[in-house]
């Protein structure tokens, strides 16, 4: 465990001098993590403290009752933890207590107590001193969790922060709640004050119950009274707010308004109808599969049309709204397995987890529309085959630790080369490819056309010919090498190129071209250019760094972050990401089917 210690700046605190070679630094931000902190362990969301400039950090809001960490990046595996060298120590003594830097530390502050806290972090000597201060300052600023069915959140003690809310402008106690009621048991909708184990939580609920049931059905526009219910009391904690079956639906979003002065619940809507902002694919017949955090988003062509021109498998097909299986509604046949040809014929409907779906027949170029009609209570379906698949490649083997020739990684797709038709690149260093006797097997790389069992036509690109191991071609820096494309039953598919394991070191980065126009792959040194592609503007794309965000003009659909060795780093659903994290040096930037080289 790499970790660095830091000494006190309170006069008289001992020195403690670093066990290892690591340098402390004033970091640039600083986060709270754990269950007192209002993100809890969710670190992509974790709480930033205002850096007020010279080496000084504040926050002031909630605090939880629990394990507290401070934290100088999102990132578990290279961030340096702040924390007592006294596991356990009262953050309300935090000025007394010798402070280390550790990455994956397993040590915390400990919170006492639920409240507004006001904390700060002081930085000096470089880094090399730190100290906190912690002071409560009043009670618990209002907020309430939403549980239940409608929000998808059941543990009370770990909900999703982007799921907090707090009071409307102006008030300190209405809170509002938007959303869809799924169908079915009717525990839809009840809230918790704020993130704590189930015992110690107070808990907003329906005075009263349908008989024998768990909660309590309502409609639109009645007030219904609300009950603060503790574990303590005794209290019933298990009950809801429901709507009936027939008043749930997908396209139909409830509002529901809870005011805690004179302790009531409103709940509106029901008539509204959806349009989604965005529209994805996912599915074996998508180009990225079931990866439902990088599915492939269609153009939002505007009044409820969404279209997608490319490439389509042959396999099962579902269009959703949203990179999240927990609340994506998924548009889909009626009757499951209809012929995506056939859409405009097929009855369309919405549902949340459905395991209906479309199927595509045939590889190829295909065109796509999904149209929302009727303010969404309508829509249809066309897709027509428009021709072969368009080329791609995508990398197996050692260098890119993928071997799934069927489910690749969407980072395991190549780069399509600027200004080059059919050219395709991939970057990175290479790790030597040994066995366990130390044998050098070289297996680094070898391509495939597109996802599919390895046994069920899938193509593969691979070396005309082998010279190491019975299965790999040797390379070095400059050849330009013939290669031959097979199939199951139709040459080679277990063929590599590969370099010597004297020749992969962390220091050099390779580049490696597939040109399908000739057939050949050529093997060149990437130091000097880490990346094969322009920093040019890509039709209209432009992307740079700017402070700690990466913002992408040009387009508003979903971006990916890859470092030099080919690893996506970031990932945002729209064209600005928040990337303080990433280490200086060159990225490529990916949208759509741009991609444009960007230097941090």
């Amino acid at each position: 465990m790499k970790h660095i210690y830091l000494k006190s700046v309170i006069a008289g605190a001992a020195m403690l001098l670093s066990t290892t070679a690591a340098t402390a630094a004033i970091p640039e931000h600083l986060y709270m993590v754990g269950p007192a902190s209002p993100s809890l362990w969710v670190l992509d969301v974790a709480q930033e403290m205002t850096n007020e400039g010279e080496g000084v950090f504040s926050y002031r809001g909630n605090l939880y009752k629990g394990q507290l960490q401070f934290i100088n990046e999102k990132n578990w595996d290279t961030g340096i933890r702040y924390v007592p060298e006294a596991d356990g120590s009262w953050l309300t003594h935090a000025m007394e207590a010798t402070i280390i830097g550790e990455v994956n530390s397993n040590r915390f502050w400990y919170v006492p107590e639920f409240a507004t806290w006001e904390v700060k972090a002081f930085f000096a000597d470089e880094g090399n001193s730190v100290m906190f201060t912690a002071q409560r300052i009043d009670d618990l600023s209002p907020m309430v969790v939403p549980m239940g069915g409608a929000s998808g959140q059941w543990d009370s003690a770990f909900p999703n922060p982007a799921c907090n809310i707090y009071p409307q402008e102006g008030t300190t106690d209405v809170f509002v709640w938007e959303g869809t009621m799924p169908a079915g048991e009717r525990n839809q909708l009840k809230f918790i004050a704020y993130p704590t184990n189930w015992w110690e939580a107070e808990f907003y609920l329906p005075e009263s119950v349908d008989e024998g049931k768990s909660y309590k059905t309502v409609k639109t526009g009645v007030k219904y009274p609300v009950k603060k219910g503790t574990n303590a009391n005794g209290d019933n904690l298990d009950h809801y707010w429901g709507f009936a079956v027939e008043d749930c639906a997908p396209y139909r979003k409830y509002r529901a308004t809870l005011n805690l002065t004179d302790m009531t619940i409103e709940f509106a809507g029901g008539e509204e109808t959806y349009v989604p902002e965005q529209l994805y694919m996912v599915g074996t017949a998508s180009p990225s599969l079931w990866n439902i955090e990088e599915c492939q988003e269609m153009v939002n062509e505007g009044n409820g049309v969404f279209s997608y021109h490319g490439n389509l498998y042959n396999g099962e097909l579902q269009f959703v709204d949203a990179r999240d299986w927990g609340i994506a509604i998924r548009y889909v046949p009626e009757a499951g397995g209809w012929h995506i040809v056939n859409a405009q014929t097929a009855t369309v409907i919405q549902e949340i987890n459905s395991e209906r779906k479309w199927w595509v027949p045939e590889y190829g170029n295909w065109d796509v529309e999904v149209r929302f009609t009727d303010e969404g209570r309508s829509v249809s379906v066309t897709a027509e085959r428009a021709g072969d698949m368009l080329p791609q490649a995508i990398a197996l083997g050692h260098a890119i630790g993928q071997w799934d020739c069927q489910w690749p990684t969407p980072s395991a797709y190549l780069q399509p080369k600027e200004d080059a038709e059919n050219v395709f690149v991939w970057e990175g260093t290479l790790t030597p490819d040994l066995d366990g006797s130390g044998q050098d097997l070289r297996r680094h790389i070898k391509f495939i056309a597109y996802p599919k069992a390895w046994d069920q036509g899938c193509i593969f690109y691979v070396p005309e010919s082998v010279d190491h191991n019975g299965n790999v071609k040797t390379v070095q820096v400059g050849d330009k090498l013939p290669l031959q494309q097979t199939t199951n039953g139709n040459g080679p598919l277990d063929w590599f190129w590969g370099f010597p394991a004297e020749e992969c070191t962390p220091d050099k980065t390779y580049r490696i071209t597939l040109n399908l126009n000739d057939n050949t792959v050529e093997f060149t040194d990437a130091n000097g250019d880490p990346t094969g592609i322009s920093d040019a503007a890509a039709d209209g794309m432009k992307a740079a760094f700017i402070g700690d965000n990466l913002v992408v003009e040009g387009s508003a659909s979903a971006i990916a972050v890859y470092d030099i060795t080919g690893r996506r780093v970031a990932y945002s659903t729209n064209g600005e990401l928040t990337v303080a994290g990433l280490p200086k040096g060159v990225y490529v930037v990916q949208c759509a089917r741009n991609a444009v080289k960007v230097i941090k």
